[in-house]
């Protein structure tokens, strides 16, 4: 714990996870945030039948910190481990003491960062569905075309 030293989180649960243990599920609640000691984990995004990978964290990162300042919005991503990791479980109630400590303009910042994150986050996932449509209309007008084409090539054969 020596990353997070300068923080007390007594009686912070130490987890452990083996590569593929998910530490938590995307639209679940947050009640608690992690600090990640060692290891790197993935994150991922379910878009229409799709997961998404949006990127990896490692050591000394935190996750699930937007979904408690959020007051407990669901998370946005999966977190499934990649290589062996220790992370730190800090609780709702740990994480809320430490952002009282900050001044009232650092929080109310802290908490528009977060609220923009999220709003980010489904401005990705709107993207990557539109993408996703946008490519299914391609395949069917391709289909489309080439059933015209065979149709005008039938005619002319007659």
């Amino acid at each position: 714990m020596a990353i997070i030293s300068d923080f007390s989180f007594e009686g912070a649960k130490v987890k452990v996870l083996k590569p593929g243990d998910i530490l938590f599920k995307e639209k679940s609640i947050a009640k608690e945030m992690f600090f990640i000691e060692s290891g790197t984990l993935t994150m991922t995004k379910q878009v229409l039948d799709k997961t998404i990978e949006l990127g990896e964290v490692s050591e000394g990162e935190f996750l699930s910190e937007r979904a408690i300042l959020c007051d407990g919005k669901p998370r946005t991503a999966t977190a499934e481990a990649r290589t062996e990791c220790e992370v730190i479980v800090i609780g709702e109630k740990q994480c809320k003491e430490c952002y009282d400590e900050l001044p009232a303009f650092i929080q109310k910042m802290v908490a528009r960062m977060a609220r923009r994150l999220a709003e980010t986050n489904e401005l990705v996932a709107k993207l990557i569905q539109t993408q996703a449509r946008l490519s299914e209309l391609t395949q069917e007008m391709q289909v489309l075309e080439n059933s015209m084409l065979d149709s005008i090539e039938h005619h002319r054969a007659a």
